[in-house]
């Protein structure tokens, strides 16, 4: 078996040697063709220049090209995997600064809020678009998204063309890890059932050999430790590995689940956390501000010249996501069963029909196999609004309908004052207009 898989974003100093390590190293996957596309050809070398190192020295058989036509990339391709972000970290200054200005304030500002709206109305016509010309080039390919927002994105591709589009994200296997070391044992020992969409994502069953993960964890003080102060409840010697996730530890309680995903995207949908800096502090969560993201793309950057320049042969691989695993089951290959944000065909009964949820499922050459997740009441509560409203943004995106878009903002609980929603629109929409395209170019 030999087919080709394509990287659009392939520049990308995180992204592009991840992905490209994996595939080089997925043992089924010898004899393919991997692709690198990106617009800015001066990251989409470095990146391949590293690959190329890595491919000769662990005598891989995957045939490694870059190029920045997008036509000749597509052409023939079994996957596609996306990893873009348009107007890239200038856009997204734009969609921190603007709100904050009206006192609303993001940890992330990728999914939800008027962060996460501003992002889908820019890249849901970009992605429509790569859509299309996948129709025209590679008709039978999987589109695999691993942008954000995630779940707005891909059910754009899915609700407006004929290419099938799957969501990656490692934020629930990552979570499941996370409790895993917690508690001393492998994924192997843990089974869980994880249910929502992404970023909102819930265990509504997690257990270590056979016991309810939540019973151990108060056995073991988890409401003690959810009480103390942050900086102590950080360098508390038991719990302070699962930090990042206390935010949603309390909440879980509350509601019957146990968080799948970190705090600083978690509280984006629960506005109280965020309300004021204050109450950020006082929760000991931590705003990705734009120097955080221009230092970690500095850094990014540097690790990939470091990477060209050791002398080490080793490839390194690093995160929680399979993206070569799930090329190579939906070629026809090993199974692969992962955590899965795909259209909702009754998986989550709670959830619109056709939007993006987020499941276990089983990947194969059939497709993609959702498990059976039903949301409880108190999930479907917080997480049911959240969707019908991504529906409104896609529409709006599609359409470039400007009162849908306000409706969906003036709704969004993040927002503390629904009156500031139009001002937060317009600005917006004027600060990013360069990146919009049409039918969004022309709201006036």
């Amino acid at each position: 078996m030999a087919g080709k898989v394509v990287l659009v974003g392939g520049g990308s100093y995180g992204w592009g040697p991840a992905v490209t390590g994996r595939v080089l190293q997925h043992p089924q996957l010898g004899g393919w063709q991997l692709v690198l596309h990106d617009l800015d050809p001066e990251p989409l070398g470095l990146v391949w220049r590293l690959g190329e190192r890595w491919r000769e020295r662990s005598g891989s058989s995957v045939r490694l090209e870059q190029t920045t036509d997008l036509a000749a990339a597509l052409d023939g391709a079994d996957a596609v995997i996306v990893t873009i972000a348009t107007g890239g970290l200038r856009a997204m200054a734009i969609d921190l600064e603007v709100p904050e200005r009206h006192g609303v304030y993001q940890t992330v500002g990728d999914t939800v809020g008027p962060g996460g709206l501003s992002r889908a109305l820019r890249n849901v016509p970009v992605f429509v678009g790569l859509a299309r010309a996948m129709e025209k080039h590679c008709p039978g390919a999987w589109m695999l998204n691993a942008s954000n927002p995630l779940c707005a994105l891909t059910r754009a591709v899915n609700r407006a063309t004929s290419i099938r589009a799957l969501g990656l994200c490692h934020g629930v296997r990552g979570v499941a890890r996370q409790l895993a070391g917690f508690f001393g044992v492998t994924l192997d020992q843990c089974a869980w059932v994880n249910t929502g969409i992404d970023h909102c994502a819930w265990f509504t069953d997690f257990r270590i050999d056979g016991r309810q993960a939540v019973d151990l964890l108060l056995e073991q003080g988890l409401e003690s430790w959810l009480r103390l102060p942050p900086e102590a409840a950080r360098a508390d010697g038991r719990f302070g590995s699962l930090f990042t996730l206390r935010c949603g530890l309390a909440l879980g309680l509350q509601l019957g689940a146990l968080p799948a995903i970190g705090d600083r995207h978690l509280v984006e949908f629960f506005p109280g956390y965020l309300d004021s800096p204050d109450r950020i502090a006082a929760h000991g969560l931590k705003r990705t501000t734009m120097a955080d993201r221009q230092a970690g793309r500095q850094q990014a950057r540097l690790r990939l010249e470091e990477q060209l320049a050791a002398a080490d042969d080793t490839i390194p691989v690093s995160g929680s996501d399979d993206v070569a695993g799930w090329v190579a089951a939906l070629a026809g290959a090993a199974v692969v069963e992962d955590n899965v944000n795909a259209p909702n065909d009754g998986q989550v009964p709670q959830l619109p029909s056709g939007a993006i949820v987020e499941t276990r499922g089983v990947l194969d050459a059939a497709g993609c196999h959702p498990l059976v997740s039903p949301m409880p009441r108190a999930l479907e509560a917080v997480v049911r609004p959240h969707s019908l409203r991504e529906e409104m943004v896609v529409e709006a995106a599609l359409t470039g309908n400007r009162e849908l878009a306000l409706a969906a903002l003036s709704s969004d609980p993040l927002l503390g004052s629904p009156e500031a929603a139009r001002a937060v629109l317009a600005e917006l929409l004027a600060g990013t207009r360069e990146w919009l395209g049409e039918p969004l170019g022309t709201i006036g």
